[in-house]
């Protein structure tokens, strides 16, 4: 794959910034605000993301944030739970507020300055937080211009990576939709997620030319017909594969036990975590009130539960 330059990086810094600083609709608006005062002066930053921001309303779904802090300690105000967030990041908790008389619900993913900055690179083995911020978001808080610009270079890093992981899984010449489906199928398939080919196609034909922009801001334009020559070697590819099947594994766990520990911090956590991974692995477990009081023993049980089942291959 052609190398990206000085001047092609610039070009999707400035996409990315141009997305970071954008406008959206004000119960978002309100969320951040309320996040910002509910964690304190820890906080460093608020990124929003995910279907609400694509869709540009709420309506029907949870808003979906990072909040950015400097210390666990500060902002969780909880000796375990800042252990676990440091051990197994993010912590995820359940908020909602009343706006113009209703409720708005979010989905609040807390984790630290570092972590979510070396999650965005190419030092971090697993997709979960790089292949998510390739996609389109926005910045609703930043504590100062010097956090604000190491987050603007974290998401364009976070698009860079995820295309040198997935780039080398094609065969052959590729559009920028052929290696954008591909990057979400391949990283949808390394999460407890039920998405797979039909919803990569929709999320990059919904905002296509966003797609194609970045692409040709990494890889420079294409050939006349939208095509990009493939410089993959056949060892490269095959060693893509093989990362990925290693990926798949260790993300699919990683998530399982992220949602067992999110049966600590959502209200109606357990029932949350059934439900997910029913959802996105197809086994589906059936909770007891008795296991419901007593969310640590059953919470180790659907992690094991899980993997006898084949959630987790």
């Amino acid at each position: 794959m052609t190398p990206a330059g000085l001047g092609t990086a610039r070009g999707l810094r400035e996409i990315v910034a141009a997305e970071a600083e954008s406008d959206t609709f004000p119960a978002a608006k309100d969320f951040g605000t309320y996040l910002q005062q509910h964690y304190g002066a820890t906080v460093a930053g608020i990124v929003f993301y995910g279907s609400c921001l694509r869709a540009n309303t709420d309506e029907g779904l949870l808003l979906d944030f990072y909040v950015l802090v400097d210390s666990y300690a500060r902002a969780l105000r909880h000796v375990t739970s800042a252990v676990f967030a440091r051990l197994l990041p993010p912590n995820v908790y359940y908020h909602e507020i009343a706006f113009e008389q209703r409720t708005v619900r979010a989905k609040v993913a807390v984790i630290s300055v570092g972590q979510f900055l070396h999650g965005l690179g190419p030092e971090t083995f697993t997709s979960t937080i790089w292949a998510r911020f390739a996609q389109p978001a926005l910045i609703l808080y930043a504590r100062n211009a010097e956090i604000r610009r190491r987050l603007i270079d974290g998401l364009a890093a976070a698009v860079h990576t995820t295309m040198t992981r997935t780039s080398p899984l094609l065969r052959g010449d590729f559009t920028a939709s052929d290696l954008w489906i591909t990057a979400f199928g391949a990283t949808y398939a390394a999460e407890l997620r039920p998405e797979g080919a039909a919803k990569s196609l929709e999320l990059v034909d919904r905002d296509l030319a966003r797609y194609e922009a970045i692409t040709t801001a990494v890889l420079g334009p294409p050939d006349g017909h939208g095509r990009y020559v493939q410089h993959a070697t056949t060892a490269r590819h095959k060693g893509a594969k093989r990362a990925w099947f290693f990926r798949r594994g260790a993300g699919k766990t990683l998530n399982a036990l992220r949602l067992i520990k999110a049966a600590f911090t959502f209200k109606g956590g357990l029932d949350y975590a059934v439900w997910k991974i029913e959802r996105h692995s197809g086994v589906k477990i059936t909770l007891s009130d008795a296991e419901r009081r007593r969310p640590l023993i059953t919470g180790a049980r659907l992690f094991f539960k899980t993997v006898q089942r084949g959630g987790i291959r």
